[in-house]
């Protein structure tokens, strides 16, 4: 039977001075830190002093009793710093492209140069009015509705026509003026004298040339009305051709005028006097637009204003036309 020891005969216990564990006497140094011991020998046999190592040891740098002493910066962590920087690097991009330009706004940046001084300023005026006044409408001649004018529109009893070797008669236009009962003055022209003729009072008639025309209606302050004229006439003297049916008076059954076109070209140009040849009737004179010619019952022309409009002779139930041309 083993015999106990006795007290004195226990092994000592060591406080480490370098990581504060207690360890057996029988240990030569700290198991627990592993400490070296603190002097060796030199090569001559003599004790020489080591640098003492640091205070912990492995159990100190791996001890993480008391929080952790050297551990690696957790994920979380590492999260954390990443969002900062972005913020920061968001912060100075926001401070650069947003900020700064609205701080030196209005002042002139290094090497951009400045309007001149002198520039002649913006003269306001002294009596102001509404930005979006515009000058009243000045009215033209030819739209400027006469006194005794009471109409304020009208219409046409045609539309569509055609003249024939059959039906060579000229046609007078009705005009009915709105409202009903009102008066009114209507200009009559044509797009195509030598197709189709009209004089003041609404007559038209064929001209010397096959085709079509279009006739049109104006009164002041109202829309114009126009009618479309075939001309399918083929029997044709000098001047219109001529009606058909039989001759009445002293007509010789063909007519003609002494002049179809001629132009005025100045103001002072001497009158021009129409006559018919081929009946002994008194023929009845008008004029298209008495504004560009006038034409007196015996037939004498005078210009009046640049332009161009039909003479119209009726004589013995025939219609022949004439175009005057003011080109001054």
């Amino acid at each position: 039977m083993a015999s106990k020891r006795s007290r004195d005969d226990r092994p000592k216990m060591i406080h480490c001075e370098y990581c504060g564990e207690d360890y057996s006497s029988t240990y030569k140094h700290c198991p627990f830190c592993d400490e070296m011991e603190q002097q060796d020998y030199d090569d001559q046999g003599a004790y020489e002093d080591e640098a003492p190592r640091p205070r912990g040891g492995k159990r100190l740098v791996t001890n993480t009793r008391g929080g952790g002493y050297g551990g690696s910066p957790s994920p979380l962590r590492i999260v954390g710093i990443v969002i900062s920087l972005a913020l920061i690097i968001a912060a100075v991009i926001i401070v650069v492209s947003i900020i700064m330009p609205l701080v030196s706004k209005g002042h002139a940046e290094p090497g951009t140069s400045l309007p001149p001084e002198d520039s002649a300023p913006v003269v306001e005026s002294e009596t102001p009015g509404p930005v979006d006044s515009e000058p009243p409408a000045v009215e033209s001649p030819e739209n400027t509705v006469p006194a005794d004018q009471t109409a304020t529109g009208f219409t046409l009893d045609q539309k569509e026509f055609s003249f024939s070797d059959r039906y060579p008669d000229p046609i007078t236009v009705k005009v009915t003026f709105i409202p009903a009962g009102t008066t009114g003055t209507i200009t009559w022209t044509s797009s195509a004298p030598t197709v189709v003729a009209v004089d003041e009072n609404g007559v038209v008639s064929h001209g010397t040339v096959r085709g079509s025309a279009t006739i049109t209606a104006s009164m002041p302050g109202a829309a114009d009305q126009t009618i479309l004229v075939y001309n399918q006439v083929t029997s044709a003297g000098s001047g219109s051709a001529t009606g058909a049916g039989s001759s009445t008076g002293g007509s010789t059954g063909t007519l003609s005028l002494n002049k179809t076109d001629f132009t005025f070209s100045a103001l002072n140009n001497p009158a021009v006097q129409m006559k018919v040849s081929g009946t002994s009737s008194t023929p009845t004179w008008s004029i298209g637009n008495t504004a560009v010619a006038t034409i007196s019952a015996d037939g004498v022309v005078k210009p009046v204003g640049s332009g161009t409009t039909t003479i119209t002779c009726t004589v013995d139930g025939q219609t022949l036309t004439c175009i005057v041309r003011c080109a001054f």
